[in-house]
C-alpha cells in the first residue's frame, strides 16, 4: 500500500511540473524572438502601437544599437528596454503606419511613421537572423 501511495504521489509531482512547464511557455511564447521576418515585424508594430517597451524589447538581441532622438549608443535589452519605455511614457501612440519593409540576403529592415502627442518620429529597426530567429540589432527613433 505504502508503495503504491509513494507512486501516486511521484506521478502527480511529474505532473505538476510539466503542467507548471507548458502554462509558462504558453504565456512566454509569443514573448520570444520571432521565426520569420514577417512575424517579427507583425510583433514590433503591434507592439509599437501599445507603445509596450517590454513587447518591443523581447525582439532585441542581447546587445543592439538604440537612437532616441538624436541619443544613440550600445546598449543590452534590458538597457534598450528601459530607454524605450521613457520614450514611451513622454510620447503616447497615436498612430503608426508602415513605410518600407525589406528582407532580402544582405539587408532586413523597416521602417515606420509613429504618430505621438508630442511630435511624429521616424523609426528604423535593422534585423538579423540569428539560429533560424529574426532579432533587432538595431533601432533609431528620429
Amino acid at each position: 500500500m505504502v508503495m503504491q501511495e509513494r507512486f501516486f504521489i511521484r506521478s502527480i509531482s511529474v505532473l505538476l511540473v510539466c503542467f507548471t512547464f507548458f502554462m509558462c511557455m504558453a504565456k512566454y511564447a509569443p514573448m520570444c524572438a520571432a521565426d520569420s521576418f514577417d512575424d517579427l515585424v507583425e510583433q514590433l508594430s503591434s507592439a509599437l502601437r501599445a507603445g509596450n517597451a517590454k513587447k518591443v524589447g523581447s525582439n532585441f538581441a542581447s546587445n543592439l544599437t538604440l537612437s532616441v532622438k538624436r541619443e544613440d549608443g550600445s546598449y543590452t535589452k534590458f538597457q534598450a528596454e528601459l530607454l524605450l519605455d521613457e520614450f514611451f511614457r513622454s510620447n503616447k501612440v497615436e498612430q503608426l503606419k508602415e513605410l518600407q519593409r525589406v528582407n532580402n540576403s544582405s539587408n532586413s529592415y523597416v521602417v515606420f511613421s509613429l504618430k505621438s502627442n508630442q511630435s511624429t518620429y521616424r523609426i528604423f529597426v535593422k534585423v538579423v537572423s540569428a539560429n533560424t530567429k529574426f532579432q533587432i540589432v538595431e533601432m533609431r527613433i528620429e
